[in-house]
């Protein structure tokens, strides 16, 4: 991915420079270059994610979206970027209550949003509402919910001085009630022993996992890919052509998955974070 190369390039460069000149720093955290610091956490404020999918669940079931006008705040933690390609112009987040996707209009977004990182965002005047039931945090696009502009984004967060990995959920998606699952939208799950299969569109429909096709399959976009054989209205892989391991071969064996459970109305899409999520004990 090349933001994520010149950024490696820009951090490699500065750690050459502090060889060279001790009077180099470490940037400073608690007021860091990105978001806004202005903005003062108020605890009679804030609400949760599970607040505030009750209060829009309409909105959101209807693939609608609402303007929030409230004077309320969020405080959260991202658990998936677009480091890895997969995810693209979108953060997801989670607090102690649920979790949701944050649509941002620009990439480029994991060195100040890293996964485990704790945010605070300024809710009010942003919209909430569902792209095929999915919650999404936003701004109005064309009458539905949609990514909100990167300015915007940055005077709506304040990257708070904390990074605590121990906040993020891991959910075994298979052991999830079927009349329950629809509470762990947007979580970060994991899904032992499966075979990553063919979806038969928009991949060949002669393909069988076990051949030496990849994951970006034969097009451009995203690709859907079947898990444990089941049916396309079941459950599925969704992959980037873009994503960093776009290009690996898909495994004939089973292997163990992490990503974000997103759905589109009744379709469940597991969304990897980046090729670490792929655990193929055959290799590793």
């Amino acid at each position: 991915m090349k933001t994520k190369h010149i950024f490696l390039s820009v951090i490699a460069a500065l750690a050459l420079t502090s060889c060279m000149d001790n009077d180099w720093e470490t940037p400073d955290m608690t007021n860091p270059p990105y978001g806004n610091n202005k903005i003062a956490e108020d605890a009679s404020k804030q609400v949760t994610i599970d607040d505030l999918k009750t209060k829009y669940a309409s909105a959101i079931s209807a693939s609608g979206f609402q303007r929030i006008t409230d004077d309320i705040q969020l405080q959260a933690t991202v658990i998936g970027n677009d480091i890895g390609g997969n995810i693209y112009k979108q953060i997801v987040v989670q607090d102690a209550t649920g979790a949701m996707i944050v649509g941002i209009n620009g990439t480029g977004l994991f060195p100040f949003l890293s996964v485990g990182q704790q945010i605070l965002i300024d809710l009010k005047d942003l919209c909430i509402g569902g792209y095929g039931q999915q919650t999404q945090l936003g701004d109005e696009y064309n009458g539905s919910i949609g990514r909100m502009s990167t300015e915007k984004w940055e005077e709506h967060v304040k990257i708070l001085p904390t990074h605590d990995m121990s906040k993020i959920d891991t959910i075994d998606f298979f052991k999830v009630a079927e009349n329950d699952i629809a509470r762990y939208c947007g979580h970060l799950v994991k899904l032992e022993d499966v075979i990553i299969g063919d979806a038969g569109s928009p991949i060949a429909p002669e393909y069988k996992a076990g051949t030496s096709l990849t994951y970006n399959g034969s097009t451009n976009g995203y690709v859907h890919h079947t898990l444990n054989g089941q049916s396309m209205n079941k459950l599925l892989l969704r992959t980037s052509t873009y994503a960093d391991f776009a290009s690996w071969v898909i495994p004939s064996h089973p292997v163990t998955l992490y990503g974000i459970a997103t759905r589109y109305r009744d379709t469940w899409q597991i969304l990897i974070r980046a090729e670490e999520d792929i655990k193929d004990e055959m290799y590793y």
